[in-house]
């Protein structure tokens, strides 16, 4: 049976996604490097298709969500979706 985790639960702080769509030609690893080194970068995932990478943000407002923004832009420009994780669910390990 699945499994629901309510992210900072009491806090009303929930984790942020940012959906990052990178400029061409630049170093993917590099870039993965410099945006885990943002603050309230949780992790950096490289992905195919659609967007490049997926950062997963610790964010408790709407002023440190847009810092982050900011931030990630910086780094590899291009463009950015953001959604609000405010509870996760896990399924069971087969």
């Amino acid at each position: 049976m699945g499994k629901k985790t309510n992210n900072h639960a009491g806090t009303g702080r929930s984790f942020d996604y940012f959906f990052v769509k990178p400029l061409l030609g630049g170093d993917a690893h590099a870039s993965a490097r410099k945006l885990a080194q943002i603050r309230g970068v949780r992790e950096v995932s490289l992905t195919e298709g659609e967007y490049g990478f997926i950062v997963k943000t610790d964010i408790s407002d709407d002023e440190g969500s847009n810092t982050v923004y900011d931030s990630i832009r910086s780094v590899v420009g291009g463009k950015l979706r953001r959604a609000v994780c405010h509870c996760s669910y896990s399924g069971s390990v087969r």
